[in-house]
């Protein structure tokens, strides 16, 4: 049996995992992802790895690493976003990594730099292993996941396309099958303008917007609690921005609620908009008092529709994986699904590729002012990857016939 440790030693794990700590890659930091897609890129290429830095905007670039097959070019990706949220008001050193009592804190320990590092490790390790694969393995570091997934959106127009991925959000190493999916939607409401002395003679969109968000709660929100999904739990719906009105003494004739919708597999995109076009519908009377408009907010979230994903516990992805945790972690863990949004959701809809969720870390600690992953959980996370890697790409010592 392989030892991935004979190749890349615990501290070199948390080495390279450290090392993209350090490096600023959000929103507010200049050329973004830039920075981090460079180093590497240089760490790649430092191991005789074959790579590409693609462009997908304004100087953000996804990273490729290829080990590529000798029957397929790039079968099995290995998928982690470079990105990370800003640091806020974090309480520990956000690009200062430290380990104290086996856990590493720091911005992007768990969301996702641990998964990116153990990742890169299995790419290192296996090169440096001498080992021949039979189908081709590709990392992809991608831009703006935490934003608008543009990196993973340039793969699904773009390529490469693989047929398998595991994509490293933090799942405390459990195998993840399933994630909701994501709408924001705008519901507009429009009445009439008035004086604020005769507010009868106008029609408040405030009060529609009230009673549409009444109705949201005690009607929509316990009719949703009761679909629940197996693996993902039940649909949600949240009310997070309303705003309208232009002064005091004026009927509001204009009022915005921005809501935030998450959808089980079981679920569509056009029933969840009808059941809010509804609401709304009562509340204006079918538009004979005031009226209504509903929107997607694509330009706030990925272009491509945020679906869910849901992959079958028996695939053959998912029992490989499954196995390579239990070998490593010593336990068998029944696959779960994952509670937030991934870039699995257009890998798997857009272009039809097996995907799991797989990663170190755990997901209430992500954007967390105390962010932090368990060192344990980081070099488990390499072993599973670097076994995994082996088993699908059907991987063998190369020797001088190879």
């Amino acid at each position: 049996m392989v030892n991935p440790m004979s190749f890349v030693s615990p501290e070199e794990v948390l080495e390279i995992a450290s090392d993209l700590i350090r490096i600023e890659s959000h929103k507010f930091a200049e050329g973004e992802e830039r920075n981090i897609a460079l180093h590497i890129r240089e760490l790649l290429e430092r191991e005789g790895i074959r790579n590409d830095l693609v462009e997908v905007e304004n100087g953000r670039c996804n990273i490729y690493g290829y080990l590529p097959g000798e029957e397929e070019e790039n079968y099995l990706m290995f998928n982690g976003h470079t990105d990370t949220v800003p640091p806020f008001d974090m309480t520990v050193s956000p690009f200062d990594p430290v380990v104290k009592d086996g856990l590493m804190y720091g911005r992007g320990s768990t969301d996702m730099k641990s998964a990116v590092g153990a990742m890169l490790a299995t790419l290192i390790g296996l090169k440096r292993g001498g080992f021949s694969l039979r189908k081709g393995l590709v990392f992809a570091g991608v831009i703006d996941e935490e934003k608008s997934c543009k990196g993973t959106e340039h793969i699904v127009r773009h390529g490469p396309v693989p047929k398998m991925a595991v994509i490293g959000e933090p799942t405390d190493l459990y195998v993840s099958i399933a994630q909701k999916g994501m709408e924001w939607l705008e519901v507009t409401f429009t009445g009439k303008a008035a004086h604020g002395s005769r507010p009868k003679e106008g029609i408040n969109a405030i009060y529609l917007a009230t009673e549409f968000i009444r109705l949201l709660r005690e009607e929509l929100e316990p009719a949703l609690e009761k679909r629940e999904h197996p693996l993902v739990g039940a649909p949600t719906i949240n009310a997070g921005v309303i705003h309208g009105g232009d002064d005091p003494n004026i009927v509001a004739d204009k009022c915005v609620v921005q809501l935030d919708r998450r959808w089980t597999p079981e679920e569509t995109i056009e029933g969840i908009t009808e059941e809010v076009a509804k609401l709304a519908s009562r509340v204006t009377k079918n538009n004979t008092l005031g009226g209504y408009t509903i929107r997607g907010m694509r330009e706030h979230t990925a272009a491509l529709l945020n679906k869910p994903f849901i992959i079958d516990g028996d695939h053959p992805l998912v029992r490989m994986a499954s196995e390579e945790v239990a070998a490593v972690l010593g336990e068998t863990r029944s696959p779960r699904g994952f509670p937030a949004w991934s870039d699995a959701g257009q890998l798997s809809n857009e272009r039809g590729v097996d995907c799991i969720v797989l990663g170190p870390g755990s997901l209430e600690k992500a954007h967390s002012n105390d962010e932090y992953v368990p060192v344990d959980q980081v070099i488990q996370a390499y072993q599973i990857y670097f076994n995994l890697a082996l088993k699908i790409c059907e991987g063998r010592k190369c020797t001088e016939s190879c």
